[in-house]
This record gives structure tokens, sequence and C-alpha cells, in this order.
């Protein structure tokens, strides 16, 4: 699916695009934009029962310190002294695809917060891969850079219920939205579901999140495609 905008090539535009677009939407807006033909009762249920949360991207900074002055550039300062979170399911998704071992890839996650409309809480997640100059993963990152695999747009259920999360995910297969994997990361006791958009991309994005708190895995592996 073509992108609607053209993708920055930094790290920090990469930056500053996701923490505009956080700060500036509404999750029903967005829901009725991302789900071509949701009619005003199914969106009032998907709006109800999930949240828009978080837009994600995966950077490389050469090192910490570049990384923490990127995000601050950004508007986005974290903590310096709290240690990320390995991602688990991005790690992996990127050893796949480039065909390396994951323990070669030691992927975090940050969570700048991104206050939406109203002082919604909201965040942009931010994946580091450190890549020092000279390293043999610059080619990994410039072609993720290039292609923002791991770009996505994330809808956060507060309440998992399975039959909720059911409906939620049903809800979304029923109106275009096509699986994508996901997973389950045990530093956080939380499960992931990617899907890709359907229709045109909402400014550049072309994935899709549900995250749910607990270990979902038996609805994941139903749900694969």
């Amino acid at each position: 699916m073509p992108s609607t905008t053209p993708t920055p090539t930094t790290d920090a535009d990469r930056l500053r695009t996701a923490a505009r677009f956080v700060r500036n939407q509404d999750t029903t807006a967005l829901l009725t934009s991302l789900l071509p033909g949701l009619d005003d009762s199914r969106t009032r249920m998907l709006a109800n029962r999930c949240r828009f949360s978080h837009a994600a991207l995966l950077i490389f900074p050469p090192d910490p310190r570049t990384l923490h002055a990127q995000l601050a550039a950004c508007g986005l300062p974290v903590d310096e002294r709290a240690t990320p979170v390995p991602s688990v399911v991005v790690r992996d998704r990127l050893a796949a695809r480039h065909r390396r071992e994951a323990r070669e890839l030691d992927v975090r996650i940050l969570r700048p917060s991104a206050p939406g409309p109203h002082g919604t809480n909201r965040t942009v997640e931010v994946f580091v891969l450190l890549v020092p100059p000279g390293s043999d993963l610059t080619e990994v990152a410039d072609h993720e850079r290039a292609r923002d695999h791991e770009a996505h747009l994330a809808f956060e259920i507060d309440d998992p219920d399975p039959l909720v999360l059911h409906g939620v995910h049903a809800t979304l297969v029923e109106h275009g939205a096509i699986p994508d994997g996901g997973g389950y990361n045990p530093h956080e006791d939380g499960t992931v579901f990617y899907f890709v958009a359907p229709g045109h991309a909402h400014g550049g994005y072309r994935r899709l999140e549900l995250y749910a708190h607990g270990d979902h895995r038996d609805l994941l592996t139903a749900a694969a495609p």
C-alpha cells in the first residue's frame, strides 16, 4: 500500500513527524479514517473499548547521548537513568527480515509522553537499535529507515476481556484490516496484534496494532494468516 506522504529520511525528522501526529489525533476520527465503511455504531463500539495510544517507529542512533538529544529536540524527553525495556517482537521481526540472529539485535523500547487533545495520555513508541559508525548493522538501518517496516499506529484495549478482544479483532478484520502477526513480550506482560491497514494509509502509516495487557497468544495463534 503506498504511503500518502513522503517518508522522512533522518531519525530526527521521523521522530518529529510521529510526535506531531500523536499530539493531534482524535480516536474516533482516526478509526473512521483507517477503517472504510465503519458505521457510527461500530465506530462508537470500538472507541469505547480501545483508544489511540501511540505511533511507533524504529530508529538507529549511534549512541545513547545522541538518542536522548534527538528525543529532547522533538519535545520527547525521557529519564536517561531508566533502563529501556527489550523489544522481543520487533527484534524477532527484524532478525527474520534481514536473516540475522536475534541475539545480534539488541532492540529496546522507549515511550516518551506526547499528550493528545485535552491532555489525553499518549506516547511515541520508540524502538531503538544502536548503530555506531562502521557497524555491520548500517545496511540494516538504511533499509529500515527507507521502508519504515515497524512504523505503526496503536490502539490499546484498557480492559482486555477475551470476549472484548475477540470482538475488536473481528471488527478490524471485517472492515479490511489484514492480520500481520504479532507476539507476546514477557518483559511487559503484553500481547501485540499487528494488521496491515486497509484502504489508503493515513498520514503515511501502513500498519495498525492492537495492544492488550496479558498473555493472549491463543487468539494470536487462532488469527494467524
